[in-house]
């Protein structure tokens, strides 16, 4: 009786640790320190695969950008973005395609659960994104976050794809 419940224990965990690894996998994270304040992106890297995930998307797509777990944006201090101020705090972060070759970053104060349906509204902020062509291909998305001479630049790369925008920090 002992015996069978070990096994079952097993056969769970054998089967649970693999789906939450795959579920967190591929976590990535972006830090800067602007004007003193600390800003953390952290996101999931997912592979292009052959994909012209940019293009691909018709407009009005709202990507909840990354994988898995929501793309977030934590900072210890309070943010000026496209004229709207956001608090210090934790936001999910969301692409949305608003012209055939145009891109806003939008920043959602609630951070949703493991897959939960992209928020459509409710946005706290909407950076229009500058699109461009990178020198270079990335595979893997990419999402940095650097000082910009006092403001906080955000770039998201994937392929030959770069969307780039630039925000206060205050």
């Amino acid at each position: 009786m002992k015996f069978n419940k070990i096994i079952i224990c097993l056969v769970v965990l054998c089967v649970a640790i693999p789906a939450c690894a795959q579920m967190n996998g591929n976590r990535q994270t972006s830090e800067a320190t602007i004007k003193g304040k600390k800003l953390t992106v952290n996101y999931g890297s997912p592979s292009l695969k052959g994909r012209d995930v940019f293009s691909l998307a018709p407009v009005g797509t709202v990507w909840r950008l990354g994988m898995n777990q929501p793309t977030t944006l934590e900072t210890t201090g309070a943010l000026k973005v496209a004229g709207k101020i956001l608090e210090a705090g934790k936001y999910s972060l969301w692409a949305k395609k608003t012209g055939e070759n145009s891109w806003t970053l939008a920043f959602h104060p609630q951070v949703p659960g493991w897959g939960d349906p992209p928020l459509k509204e409710g946005y706290a902020a909407e950076l229009p994104l500058k699109m461009e062509k990178a020198g270079d291909a990335a595979e893997q998305l990419s999402i940095s976050v650097v000082d910009m001479n006092g403001k906080a630049g955000i770039k998201i790369h994937w392929g030959t794809a770069l969307l780039v925008g630039a925000f206060d920090v205050n």
